[in-house]
């Protein structure tokens, strides 16, 4: 008996592209197209983005943010006059934009800095993104009173910005205070150049993509994790992007390092450029990436892998950018090498020596414990949260900054400790269930978290707040049986015995067969028919 995968014929193999820059590709089209097509629905269990979007680094964000603004208003007294506008590339889910608002709106009145004005500008190229923002409930309080808007921007396309809520083209007259712009998973996501470097001679590597003939359509592949991607290997032309800026980059690498390949950030550089006039060359930025931020990161490299993920995304080469702003006459933060994402400063216009406090924050939060730490620290603590004690649990959701995220994952082992928990831990993680429910940032297709807190309340027999958090949850969860079953419980325990009678029988509506409720509803219905004893 012969093994017939054995003999099956090869899938013939399609050539869609050959020696290609790589910047040129095909690969960034089918990006954004990916992007356009898939809306909201990319960030659900697609493409990774928690790492840049949890409270944690929201907050080194907002501190850092407030720092500068506070330090610049300082040295220019009628900067409080105009706003400073927060440009965020590539929103994306929003969740990020929502905790860095909800950050520096709390930090603004915790240090009565109320008098600076900020403006979040929301942006990404695709209107589907965008749509779904205007109207997300946690973002509405900080839309209504003018804090967010919103924009279309493609980083890669030299068009104007406008706000589209308050109608503002933004421009060097409009900018007066210096342009802040965050760069979350965004610069690994537009166009790379790739290139080599062997015995102190520069080559570039040009790219052919293939494919299976069944993942052809109308020429085109559909499916990018399918896609092969081939190196070819050419001698470099000196002074190859004709900008003394970027060459000078290059020139670097030719002369600095050994046998390895590299990539340079040419869609990033040259959006850099486009914000660095538009702002009349007053820019800071901050990015956090996966990527390379020291020349000795960038030995004995291979030739640039891509990670497909529903899209794909590549190591950012944060050593070339900042080497881009030194030679520019702007000034840059790299944090040191470590394993996992890096968080760089960037900055035009000033350099950061002259701003103490603001380069204090900056060791602070993205130095000496970044976010890049916090989620090393998280990745090693969930290995073990079966296994945790729910005081150790509570202690890392405190170090969350009560994130729902992490709660969704620890819901479950917390409440299975509830009962041989101290009081002193089960007041503690009832206390900070607000903050939970304050950060929770609605996705498609995600768990509720208010309904977890209702179990969690309803374990502790905190029945009113777990039936409060039930019914917060029901509008996002729907009708399903689990929800009514456990609200019904719940009125029953607060004596509300005519409305549980009713809510079981909405849980009966959705499982005829649930015999438990066919007890309850006929135990009320005793209950509630006999007279009230007299006394």
């Amino acid at each position: 008996m012969t093994d017939a995968t054995q003999n099956a014929p090869a899938e013939r193999k399609i050539i869609v592209e050959q020696n290609k820059r790589f910047s040129e590709c095909m690969l960034w089209k089918l990006q954004r197209e990916y992007f356009d097509q898939e809306g909201i629905n990319a960030w659900v269990n697609q493409v990774p983005f928690y790492i840049t979007s949890n409270p944690v680094i929201a907050k080194c964000y907002a501190k850092l943010i407030l720092a500068f603004a506070s330090e610049w208003v300082k040295k220019n007294p009628d900067a409080k006059n105009h706003p400073f506008y927060l440009l965020e590339l590539g929103t994306g889910s929003g969740r990020f934009s929502y905790y860095v608002v909800k950050a520096l709106d709390e930090l603004q009145k915790a240090q009565g800095l109320t008098d600076i004005h900020f403006c979040y500008i929301m942006s990404d190229f695709t209107k589907n993104n965008i749509k779904y923002h205007e109207t997300h409930p946690a973002l509405l309080p900080y839309i209504e009173k003018g804090m967010i808007d919103f924009a279309i921007y493609d980083l890669e396309v030299e068009k104007p910005i406008t706000l589209l809520r308050k109608n503002i083209r933004l421009s060097s007259e409009v900018l007066v205070n210096p342009l802040t712009v965050f760069a979350n998973y965004i610069f690994d996501t537009v166009s790379h150049d790739s290139f080599a470097v062997h015995e102190k001679k520069l080559y570039e590597l040009l790219l052919t993509l293939s494919t299976e003939e069944q993942n052809i359509k109308n020429g085109r592949p559909i499916v990018m994790e399918k896609i092969s991607v081939d190196y070819s290997v050419h001698e470099a032309k000196s002074k190859y992007y004709a900008d003394p800026a970027i060459d000078d980059i290059l020139e670097i690498y030719k002369t600095s390092l050994n046998d390895t390949s590299f990539l340079v950030p040419i869609g990033s550089l040259r959006a850099i450029k486009l914000l660095k006039k538009l702002s009349n060359n007053k820019l800071f930025i901050i990015s956090t990436d996966k990527g390379y931020s020291a020349l000795e990161s960038l030995e004995n490299l291979g030739h640039p892998s891509i990670a497909f993920h529903g899209s794909f995304s590549m190591m950012v080469n944060f050593h070339a950018i900042a080497n881009f702003f030194k030679n520019t006459g702007g000034d840059y933060f790299l944090q040191t090498p470590r394993k996992g994402i890096k968080t760089s400063v960037f900055c035009d216009g000033f350099q950061l020596k002259d701003f103490p406090t603001t380069a204090l924050t900056i060791n602070e939060c993205l130095e000496k414990f970044s976010p890049s730490d916090y989620f090393t620290l998280h990745r090693r603590m969930s290995d073990s949260f079966p296994e945790c004690d729910i005081d150790t649990l509570a202690a890392h959701m405190q170090l969350s900054d009560w994130d729902p995220h992490i709660f969704s994952r620890l819901s479950g082992r917390i409440t299975s400790l509830v009962d041989e928990a101290d009081s002193e831990t089960i007041q503690y993680l009832a206390n900070n269930m607000a903050k939970i429910a304050e950060n929770y940032y609605y996705m498609p297709k995600s768990d509720c978290i208010l309904f977890e807190i209702g179990v969690f309340f309803h374990a502790i027999k905190h029945y009113k707040s777990a039936f409060e958090y039930y019914s917060k949850a029901l509008p996002i969860v729907g009708e399903q049986f689990g929800i009514y079953y456990n609200m019904a419980l719940c009125l029953h325990h607060i004596d509300r015995n005519q409305e549980a009678l009713e809510m079981f029988k909405n849980a009966k509506r959705m499982d005829a067969e649930s015999k438990e409720t066919d007890e309850w509803i006929a135990y009320l219905e005793k209950h509630l028919a006999e007279p009230p004893a007299v006394e």
